[in-house]
């Protein structure tokens, strides 16, 4: 297992890093900080993958699905994830696993920075580009139809 240390200006975060790490989840939840109430945000490609097996691991999880692909990276996406946010309970102790490349990671993490004024982010990237860019540095926005990225925070992951 390898375990990097982030140290940025708003916190520091640790990127784990192992084989099977995923397989671990139910078992390790509480030393990666993912034993409470949890919104794992994934999109619909995803979900029957990994994403149903992720929120049944964890003790308290719910599933919450995002259509997929760029076109959905908006304040539209952003708005239905408050509202199952809400529904499902999620309070100012709870924390939102984005699960998925660039696209569910900034539009997830977008949605954690603001609701509530702020929850925690675990990032867990699929995408090789998600691995080494958008999960990192906690940058978290999404599209406008004027451009991308005109609406954005940043919010570091808890993880």
């Amino acid at each position: 297992m390898a375990r990097l240390t982030v140290e940025s200006p708003e916190g520091r975060y640790d990127i784990w890093i192992e084989p099977r790490l995923f397989s671990q989840i139910s078992a390790r939840a509480a030393e990666l900080g993912l034993n409470r109430r949890a919104a794992v945000v994934t999109n619909t490609t995803l979900a029957p993958l990994y994403g149903e097996a992720l929120a049944a691991a964890l003790p308290d999880a719910v599933l919450v699905v995002m259509p997929d692909g760029e076109a959905y990276k908006n304040l539209d996406t952003v708005a239905s994830l408050y509202s199952e946010f809400v529904k499902v309970g999620l309070d100012r102790s709870s924390v939102v696993i984005a699960l998925g490349g660039g696209v569910v990671g900034d539009t997830a993490g977008f949605a954690a920075a603001t609701y509530m004024r702020g929850i925690s982010l675990v990032q867990m990237p699929t995408s090789l580009l998600a691995m080494v860019d958008s999960s990192v540095g906690g940058k978290v926005g999404v599209d406008l139809p004027q451009g991308k990225n005109l609406v954005g925070a940043f919010k570091q992951p808890e993880r």
